[in-house]
Order: C-alpha cells, then structure tokens, then sequence
C-alpha cells in the first residue's frame, strides 16, 4: 500500500512540473521581450520638386519660390537652404523674394511629413538685367525701320531683279539663234560637197586647151568642146 502511495505521488509530482514546465517555456518569449526592439519599416522617401515663376526673373522683380510633394500624407514641414542672399523663407511651402544682382541662384529644400519620410531637392534659375531686353528691342526697331527704308528705295530706284525675265529670254534667244547658224553652216558645207562629188570631173592627167580652157584627153590631138588644137599646158 505505501509503496502504490509513494508512486502516486511521484507521478502527480511529475505531472505538475512537467505542466509548470510548459508554462515556462512557453511564456519565456514575453517575458524576454524588450519593448522598442520590434523592427520597424524604414520610412519612404518623398518626391519634391521646386517651381520658381516666372521662370525669367529680372532685377527688382519680385518672384515666387514653392515645393511641390508628391506622395507621402501631410502634415509637412518644410526647411529651406541654400539660399540666395536677401531672401528670407519661412518654414512654408512657399515665399517670394526679389534681388538686385543679377546672376545664377540655386536654392534647396528638404520636407518631412509626420511618419518621418524625407524628400530634397534643389533648383537652379538665373537673375538677367533690365537694361538687355530694352536695348534688344530698340535695335531690333530701328533694323525694321532701316530695313523697310532701304527696301522702299530700292523699289524707286533701279531694280535689277524686274529684268531678270528679259535677261533669261535674251539668253536662251543667243543660244537658239547661235545653234541655227551652226546647222547652216554645216547644211552649206555639206551641200557643197555633195554638188562637188556629183558635178563630172575632169581626168586626171588631162589637157586644156588654150582657146577655150576646156580639158581634154591626155591622148587627144583636139578640144571636143571647141574642136581647137590642144596646146601642150596639162592641168
């Protein structure tokens, strides 16, 4: 009887540490747990662009500076840098400037929003002076005037161009008449010569007589064209 008692127990006993065991082990991952070492998705950047307009800024012309955001959820805040001495942003989307230098500027932002998302970028513009457009406007009038004048009297005056109808048919007449000269020529030439082949010839070694200049057989004793004694002159 105490021997099944004393196994009793030690089977209990076992049971019992067996399920603190469990408990244990299992609440062991809680409680090692360190609260602010959960891993935590790193922020995404924003896309930031900055509009400066008008685009061409003039000396002692005031203009305007804006971020643009895309992407992200607000509230944003905004820190501007780089800037052009005699601007002074505030930590607003947008400010207006004006300066009295005229050069390159370039200006920089960085915004943020509430979940710690970051976005930067900067701009470059340019600053001209007043004085360039005005000058370039008063020549560019007074070469239209002085242009226009110039062709009005060219147009009163003698004008080349009006005889180039005349001068281009005169031409192509020059031509047409020297090529017909060339084809009467050679038409002469050639009808010479054709009269020439088919006009009788004299024989060779023939004579002439003196009364008449006829020629004759080299072996006649008469001219048959004048029935004249032939002398002794051959042709």
């Amino acid at each position: 009887m105490m021997e099944r008692r004393s196994r009793s127990r030690w089977s209990v006993g076992a049971g019992l540490w067996l399920v603190v065991a469990v408990l244990v082990i299992g609440a062991l991952p809680a409680v090692t747990a360190r609260p602010g070492t959960a891993e935590v998705a790193p922020a995404a950047s924003l896309q930031v662009s900055i509009v400066v307009s008008p685009p061409t800024v003039t000396v002692g012309t005031q203009f305007n500076v804006s971020a643009q955001v895309t992407g992200g959820n607000g509230p944003f805040s905004y820190v501007w840098s780089n800037v052009p001495s005699g601007c002074n942003p505030q930590p607003t989307p947008w400010w207006l400037c004006t300066l009295n230098s005229q050069g390159q500027y370039s200006v920089s932002v960085t915004v943020t929003n509430g979940t710690g998302a970051q976005g930067s970028t900067t701009q470059s513009f340019s600053v001209t002076s007043n004085s360039g457009g005005g000058n370039g406007n008063g020549n560019g009038n007074q070469g239209n005037s002085n242009g226009n004048s110039n062709g009005n009297n060219g147009s009163n005056g003698f004008n080349l161009s009006s005889f180039g109808p005349l001068l281009l048919y005169g031409l192509l007449g020059g031509i047409i008449a020297f090529a017909l000269l060339i084809a009467l020529t050679v038409g002469v030439i050639m009808i010479a010569v054709t009269l020439r082949r088919r006009l009788p010839q004299p024989p060779k070694g023939g004579l002439v007589c003196p009364a008449c200049q006829s020629a004759a057989p080299a072996d006649a004793k008469f001219c048959p064209a004048c029935a004249a004694p032939l002398g002794t002159t051959k042709k």
